[in-house]
């Protein structure tokens, strides 16, 4: 999956409007990432975007909701997208506010569904 991890951030991070991801286990560890110089806190971001996952799994199972395939978290300055992609894989993305967000959604789903397809 190394090499494979380092294509798919490639990809990702060519992503018009993309400032940083990772690719995570659903555990939150870090499988490959891209984040500015010097950012320390790429360990924390990674592991608290898949608590962000499992929260929104459960809340999608107490409604009888089948679980979600994408989570965006928007502010002000960014939003942050998180894409299942497979069982055991999460893509995390920070965006830019003056990205079309739609387009970067269909992105990283596209993404996703190759990179679950090649985990089956």
């Amino acid at each position: 999956m190394e090499e494979s991890a380092r294509r798919y951030i490639g990809e990702i991070q060519s992503v018009v409007g993309v400032t940083a991801c990772a690719l995570v286990s659903s555990e939150g560890r870090i499988l490959g990432k891209h984040f500015p110089e010097g950012d320390l806190t790429s360990s924390l971001f990674a592991a608290m975007c898949a608590t962000v996952l499992a929260s929104a799994e459960a809340a999608c199972g107490s409604v009888d909701v089948e679980r979600p395939c994408l989570v965006a978290v928007a502010s002000a300055d960014a939003a942050i997208l998180i894409v299942s992609a497979g069982e055991a894989t999460l893509i995390t993305a920070v965006i830019d506010k003056s990205a079309d967000l739609p387009t970067v959604q269909r992105q990283l789903l596209d993404i996703a569904a190759r990179i679950g397809e090649e985990e089956a």
